[in-house]
């Protein structure tokens, strides 16, 4: 099953050259001791980073998603928060993906995510409200007539902010709304403190300010922003069902490996998992091949509908798995310890459980 999405998103054959160094790293960046965003620069320097083909003159340049799910999975197997960065990196490269053939934002900046010298952090949460409710954006932008866009306002949540990154944000511009590229160099951007976390710790992860802070309208990525959502989202919930799918793979292969004794009253409950597991591998790799197409409010629903599938099987994996271990699953260090902290996390990240419920039955779509 070696780089291959039938049964499984784990490519055994990466998993068997970088395990040993990822898993030993895995709580080291749960410490804090190394940053999430290192993982990513370790896959550039083993050549494993997808690319975006930027000489391309099609909009979206071509990306390969279903790669990108799977290496998604595999650093999830070892750790969330490094997955989780990884996410938030080659999303920004995919939003890139949308700049048109010859701009900057693709001759330039794209090259520099590709080479990981800087990191990409996507923060499209407010758009998701904004598409769902009309709430203004918190980000106002002025437009100048010398073509320079002034931004004030905050992000309330993204991550991937390091000395050196590039934000993509959905701002309001008086009637319009406009998705803009904003690099961490720009004067008038300011970076909170990062607050302390129950996980995912070593993403970056904070509030991220706007006080006059001037971008060239080269950064400016789209004029909709409900209309970039729709194309970007598909993508965007496949590779986060990717990291859950991988929590859930490697919950599941641990709670599996402790079925002795009393535990083996949970086969059945880990034998059913296990199947979902499969099926959603599945699902997953036919998401992965179609996300990139014209958007269709049919495939929008069904990964909106894969996202919480996932979601809520890496949440029982991890439940079990720590059933099975017993106490060795309460030790602060221990692995089971740290996926179960950083499983809760799934249900609050954007789009939140109650997002995706609330969006489902919006559409009238069965979960």
């Amino acid at each position: 099953m070696t780089g291959t999405l039938a049964a499984t998103l784990i490519d055994r054959a990466f998993q068997e050259r970088l395990g040993a160094m990822l898993e030993e790293r895995a709580p080291r960046i749960d410490a804090g001791e190394l940053a999430a965003q290192s993982t990513v620069r370790l896959l550039v320097t083993e050549g494993l980073l997808p690319t975006v083909e930027w000489e391309s003159p099609r909009v979206p340049a071509p990306f390969d998603l279903r790669r990108a799910g799977e290496l998604v999975a595999t650093v999830a197997w070892f750790d969330l928060a490094s997955a989780f960065s990884l996410w938030c990196h080659l999303m920004t490269m995919l939003y890139l993906a949308w700049a048109e053939p010859g701009s900057i934002l693709r001759e330039q900046w794209l090259g520099e995510l590709t080479r990981a010298e800087r990191d990409g952090s996507t923060a499209l949460a407010t758009a998701l409200g904004h598409a769902q409710t009309g709430r203004p954006l918190p980000v106002q932008a002025i437009r100048q007539a010398s073509g320079g866009i002034v931004l004030n306002g905050f992000v309330p949540w993204a991550s991937n902010l390091t000395e050196r990154y590039l934000v993509v944000t959905p701002v309001q511009a008086g009637t319009e709304t406009l998705v803009i590229a904003v690099p961490s160099e720009t004067p008038g951007v300011i970076v909170e403190p990062y607050p302390r976390l129950l996980a995912l710790q070593a993403t970056a992860s904070t509030t991220l300010r706007f006080q006059n802070a001037l971008v060239a309208s080269e950064f400016m990525l789209a004029r909709d922003v409900s209309a970039f959502l729709r194309a970007v989202q598909p993508a965007f919930l496949a590779l986060q069902a990717s990291f859950c799918w991988g929590l859930a793979a490697r919950a599941l292969a641990e709670a599996r490996g402790h079925l002795r004794g009393v535990n083996v009253v949970f086969e059945a409950e880990i034998a059913e998992a296990e199947a979902e597991l499969t099926a959603a591998a599945e699902v997953l790799r036919s998401l992965l091949m179609q996300a990139l197409r014209s958007p269709d409010q049919e495939r929008r629903c069904r990964a909106l509908e894969l996202r919480l599938a996932t979601m809520r099987l890496a949440c029982r994996a991890v439940a079990l798995e720590a059933k099975t271990k017993g106490g060795q699953a309460y030790r602060a260090e221990s692995g089971t310890a740290r996926r179960l902290r950083e499983s809760l996390f799934l249900p609050i990240q954007t789009p939140t459980e109650g997002q995706l419920l609330w969006e489902l039955q919006r559409s009238n779509w069965s979960t």
